[in-house]
């Protein structure tokens, strides 16, 4: 014990560590013990580096047993780190039968920790990954729902060589595997990876969802659109330059918007809906006004479009603070643009005068209107920066306000944007549908 307390100091750990490794499996039980005390000085990292760098695969039976006795999420959670930092794939294998859910969950995250290629990682050049694949797609069935979700995210984790056994299990079973089976593979391959059954199977029940669908809220972390008073998806689709529109759901626009919208923003994709309370909308960030690669573009595209119907606009709104942007545009004319995001004041961007609804929007929030003498442009910055979804309703119709209420005409589409023709298609994966 006195080894153990000496982890907490910086002058006596590497002695401590190296006392507590020549312990060996008799140092186990206390350091797990320590770890659990959450009176302990020492920290939970301190001890996980002596039971897996220092001690070891000699642990590892120890910490298993104390995982799945665990009794609260703080102390399973605790042990877990520990267990998935062995590294001993073989061993993880063995554990993904376990009786406790907590382990067999945790087993497949340390599967994941050591054989992972996502993300340009190399493969783990001791695992055979065939082997790893084959005891992981029972789990996809899992009677505990983490443990199945852990699964598949695993399994998408591991490359090309899951693809093959995935369409075995689509196509031969068994059939509680099936439904997961589609998820991962779509997920790891996208619509190439899928069979043509599968891609039939899929088309056939986007067109039977979107019969009598309601409309439902587009509401991503980052989102942008444009929108256009008509019901002329075919038009505005021509005029946009998009191609090879297929049919979709709200919610698969919603999935594929916010993809597309997270880690790195793809330009070449966009969600276009059927016509919801006399406007269209598209969803996408090609869609941006105020995106330094977009912005000129898009005030192209938006000026145009209110040439031909009278009115359009598009908008940019970043939840959490993360800004917004609208521009604003009446026969052929862009009326308004501004932008007020974290990395960028928004002059870059501003054109026209402010609107009214903006001024107004300065009185409602107590502050001196934008435009008037005495404004406090970082007052208005900052009210600005939220301010996206709200001109988008008292203009038009803002994507976040859809919902059972709207009225919906026709059909929604996925399209492909002139940036794909430059760039190359977007990835497909697995969305909601």
């Amino acid at each position: 014990m006195d080894a153990i307390k000496a982890l907490a100091d910086p002058d006596r750990r590497e002695a401590a560590r190296e006392s507590l490794a020549a312990r060996g499996l008799a140092a186990v039980r206390p350091l797990l013990d320590e770890l659990l005390d959450e009176t302990s000085p020492v920290r939970h990292w301190d001890i996980e580096f002596v039971l897996t760098e220092r001690i070891g695969s000699v642990a590892f039976d120890e910490v298993l047993a104390a995982l799945a006795a665990a009794t609260d999420d703080e102390s399973r959670g605790r042990v877990s780190r520990v267990f998935t930092r062995f590294g001993a794939v073989d061993r993880y294998i063995g554990a993904l039968s376990h009786p406790s859910a907590r382990v067999r969950g945790s087993a497949a995250f340390g599967i994941q920790s050591a054989c992972s290629v996502a993300f340009g990682r190399e493969p783990n050049p001791g695992v055979d990954y065939g082997l790893v694949i084959d005891a992981l797609i029972p789990l996809l069935a899992d009677p505990d729902p983490e443990v199945a979700q852990r699964a598949e995210w695993v399994l998408t984790m591991l490359g090309p060589g899951v693809e093959e056994p995935l369409r075995r299990v689509r196509d031969h079973g068994p059939g509680r595997l099936r439904a997961r089976a589609l998820t991962a593979l779509a997920a790891t391959g996208g619509e190439e990876a899928l069979s043509p059954a599968d891609r039939a199977a899929v088309e056939r029940l986007i067109r039977i969802k979107v019969r009598d669908e309601r409309a439902r809220p587009l509401d991503t972390c980052f989102t942008s659109w444009i929108a256009v008073p008509t019901g002329d998806q075919q038009g505005i689709v021509e005029l946009l330059g998009l191609f090879e529109a297929r049919p979709a759901t709200f919610e698969l626009g919603l999935s594929v918007g916010a993809h597309d919208s997270h880690d790195y923003a793809e330009h070449g994709r966009v969600y276009v809906t059927p016509e919801v309370d006399g406007w269209t909308l598209v969803l996408g960030p090609w869609c941006n006004p105020v995106d330094p690669q977009r912005a000129e573009d898009v005030l192209h595209a938006v000026t145009e479009l209110s040439r031909r119907y009278g009115r359009a606009q598009a908008y940019y709104f970043g939840e959490q603070g993360g800004g917004s942007g609208w521009l604003v545009a009446e026969d052929g004319n862009a009326v308004r643009r501004f932008g007020s995001c974290w990395e960028d004041d928004g002059a870059g961007f501003t054109l026209g005068e402010p609107l009214p609804e903006e001024r107004a929007a300065c009185v409602e929030e107590g502050i001196t209107p934008v435009g008037d003498v005495g404004a406090d442009d970082e007052e208005w910055t900052d009210l600005a920066a939220y301010l996206a979804p709200q001109l988008a309703e008292q203009l038009g119709l803002s994507p976040m306000a859809l919902g059972p209420h709207t009225t919906v005409r026709g059909v929604g589409a996925v399209a492909f944007t002139p940036y794909a023709r430059e760039h190359g298609r977007p990835g497909t994966g697995a969305y909601a549908i």
